[in-house]
């Protein structure tokens, strides 16, 4: 059974045809903008209704503390790899990822898998270790969202989700089992568990303060459920980042929780655009980085 699903996590790793990249891509985008038009105008809001407090903590507070966090999940894959990178590889890698997962591919599995297989790590070993933070993250999601879920009366939905990711984590415990190093596996065990039940906290965090900008006040409870989209589009890596159906699922979960259907295309869609902006910000620092080492080390 095991193999079976090391088997499934090398193929994922495997990036879409060319030939269906960038039509998905278009479909994506032009879907997605012609819904935050619609849910715009259905709203009935103009700049003047924004609220600019929550955008900048969105944009300086919430978006750095996932990149923060994406480089923290490196390193442990990294540790169930055998490996001990540094702060710089780590955020490095955490950046690439994140822009690779806007493309019609499952990106950042990618980078993260040749991160590893560069520090030496055996390729299956490396799509192993990749996927056990990933598995965790979404077994950690699936039940504390779907909890939230069932909080907030959708009961079905937040059920499966309970169970989904009941069964995500029973996967990454297996994964783990058989792949992770013989030294210090409690540490390890705890370090996962840590990075990624913060990794949904800041999903719910960026979650409200998204609401805010639009002026929508949201629950502890509504925020964790959002999160569940999230955790869906992680399976769909051909499509890019989740581009449109993220949005989509946070739409069609928004009136399960009490929400408008436009509030949840727009907030999700603020939540999408902010990353976008951190994103190349945090590109260009980069590549500013890299160039300014280069020039000292030909000095």
């Amino acid at each position: 059974m095991l193999q079976r699903v090391r088997a499934l996590l090398e193929r994922r790793a495997h990036p879409l045809p060319d030939h269906y990249r960038l039509p998905l891509l278009v479909i994506a985008a032009g879907a997605l903008t012609v819904a935050m038009v619609w849910a715009w105008n259905r709203a009935e809001l103009t700049i003047d209704d924004l609220s600019w407090e929550p955008l900048a903590a969105l944009a300086l507070v919430a978006a750095p503390a996932s990149l923060l966090l994406k480089a923290a999940e490196f390193v442990v894959a990294a540790r169930i790899a055998g490996q001990r990178p540094g702060p710089r590889l780590a955020m490095e890698t955490a950046v690439v990822s994140s822009a690779a997962n806007l493309l019609p591919l499952p990106g950042s599995l990618l980078i993260t898998v040749k991160a590893l297989a560069d520090g030496g790590a055996g390729y299956g070993g490396a799509v192993a270790a990749s996927a056990v933070p990933g598995a965790a993250w979404l077994g950690i999601t699936g039940m504390i969202g779907g909890a939230a879920l069932v909080v907030e009366g959708a009961t079905a939905v937040g059920l499966i989700a309970l169970v989904g990711g009941g069964i995500a984590l029973v996967a990454a415990g297996a994964i783990f089992r058989s792949t992770g190093p013989n030294n210090g596996r409690p540490t390890l065990v705890l370090a996962i568990l840590l990075v990624e039940t913060g990794w949904l906290a800041v999903s719910g965090f960026r979650f409200t303060l998204a609401a805010a900008v639009i002026g929508v006040d949201l629950t502890v409870t509504q925020a964790l459920a959002l999160s569940i989209a999230g955790a869906i589009t992680v399976a769909i890596g051909f499509l890019p980042g989740g581009l449109g159906v993220r949005e989509a699922l946070i739409a069609a979960l928004s009136p399960l929780i009490g929400l408008d259907l436009e509030t949840g295309v727009l907030l999700g869609a603020v939540d999408r655009l902010v990353w976008l902006a951190a994103l190349a910000l945090a590109g260009v620092e980069l590549a500013v980085s890299r160039r300014r080492t280069s020039a000292v080390s030909a000095s």
